[in-house]
C-alpha cells in the first residue's frame, strides 16, 4: 500500500478519508484476543465478537452495541500497569478493606462525596478503588472474592491470548494516600475536585511517567509473555478535568501525550498502532462521530469505518 503524505488528498476526498496504514496480517478468525483499556475497548470488543473472534467470556449489551469485560475498564496508564503487574504476580496489590468504599447501590457514575453516609447493610454496595469490578455486595469478603475472581479471568485472558489490544484513555490519575496505588478512576465530588473522604491526591502524569508505564507493560507482555500488542488511543474525551485548564484543552493535551508516548515503542513486529483517535477526530469529526452527549461514539462509526479498517489491517 502507498501511504498518503499529502493533506490535499484528504481535502479532495468526497467521502470520509480513512488514514492509509501499512497492513500487518498478524491475526485470523482463530486468534484469541484480549481487549483492555477504556470503554472504547468495549466497543472494539463488540466488533470482534460480531466476527466470532474469541475475546473470552463477556457480557453483551445489545442496545448499545458493546461488550463488558469481567475485569472492567482501565483509563490511566499507571493503574493499567499496576493491575497487570498484580494479576501476573509481579507486584501484588493488597486489596484491604481500606481499598473499598461504600456507595449507593443505584449510584450512576463515580461521583459521591462520602462513604460514611451509609451505615445500614443493604443500602450500599462496596466498590474497589483500584479495580473496576461490578457487583452489588455490601460484604467485604464477598466483594474481595469477586475482585479476585474477575482479575483471575483477566490473568488467564492475557496468558491465553495471541494479541492484546490496549486502548489508552487519559493521563489524569488519582493516587491513594495510604498505599500509593493509582485508582482505576476518580471517585468523589468532581466539581469540588475532591476525592471521596479525601482518600487520594490528583496527579497528571507527564510524558516520562507515561513512557515508563508503557515500557513496563511492553516488557511484561511482549518480552516475557511473547504477546503482540496493538495500541490505540480512545477518541472518547474526558468527562471532567482536574487540571487548571478548560476540559477541551486538557483533553487534547492528554490524548496528544498518550499518542506521542506510544510512538516510542511501535516496531510493527510486536507492537503496533491503530489510529482510532485520528479516524474519529481528524477524518470524520466530532459532530458526525458522537451521539448527542459528545462523549460516546455512534455505533455506525464503528460498523462503517473503524471495524472494517481494523480487520483489513490486522486480519488474514
Amino acid at each position: 500500500m502507498i501511504l498518503n503524505n499529502r493533506w490535499s488528498k484528504v481535502g479532495r476526498s468526497k467521502d470520509v478519508y480513512l488514514p492509509s496504514v501499512k497492513e500487518f496480517k498478524i491475526l485470523n478468525n482463530n486468534s484469541k484476543i484480549c481487549s483492555l483499556g477504556s470503554c472504547f475497548a468495549d466497543r472494539i470488543g463488540w466488533e470482534l465478537n460480531e466476527r466470532k473472534i474469541n475475546i473470552g467470556k463477556v457480557e453483551i449489551i445489545k442496545d448499545k452495541k458493546h461488550v463488558t469485560f469481567p475485569w472492567g475498564s482501565f483509563f490511566n496508564p499507571l493503574n493499567f500497569s499496576q493491575i497487570i503487574q498484580h494479576v501476573l504476580e509481579i507486584k501484588k496489590i493488597d486489596f484491604s478493606p481500606e481499598t473499598f468504599i461504600k456507595v449507593p447501590k443505584k449510584l450512576q457514575g463515580n461521583h459521591y462525596e462520602s462513604s460514611v453516609q451509609f451505615k445500614e447493610i443493604g443500602k450500599y454496595k462496596l466498590i474497589n478503588l483500584h479495580a473496576k469490578i461490578k457487583h452489588d455486595f455490601d460484604d467485604y469478603d464477598l466483594s474481595l472474592k469477586k475482585v479476585n475472581e474477575n482479575l483471575t479471568i483477566l490473568k488467564n485472558s492475557i496468558k491465553n491470548s495471541d494479541a492484546i489490544i490496549i486502548t489508552l484513555g487519559l493521563i489524569e490519575s488519582w493516587i491513594d494516600k495510604k498505599n500509593g496505588i493509582a485508582w482505576h478512576a476518580f471517585h468523589g465530588e468532581a466539581l469540588k475536585k475532591k476525592s471521596i473522604d479525601d482518600k487520594a491526591y490528583f496527579k497528571r502524569l507527564n510524558y516520562t511517567e507515561v513512557v515508563d508505564c508503557l515500557k513496563n507493560m511492553i516488557n511484561i507482555l511482549v518480552k516475557d509473555l511473547n504477546k503482540k500488542i496493538i495500541f490505540t488511543v480512545s477518541p472518547i474525551p474526558m468527562a471532567f478535568t482536574f487540571s487548571e485548564n478548560d476540559v477541551v484543552v486538557a483533553n487534547r493535551y492528554s490524548k496528544s501525550l498518550l499518542r506521542s508516548s506510544i510512538e516510542n515503542f511501535i516496531d510493527n513486529k510486536n507492537v503496533f498502532y491503530f489510529p482510532s483517535f485520528e479516524i474519529v477526530v481528524d477524518s470524520i469529526g466530532i459532530e458526525k462521530s458522537f451521539i448527542n452527549d459528545k462523549i460516546h461514539i455512534s455505533p455506525n462509526i464503528f460498523e462503517k469505518y473503524i471495524g472494517p479498517l481494523f480487520f483489513k489491517n490486522f486480519f488474514n
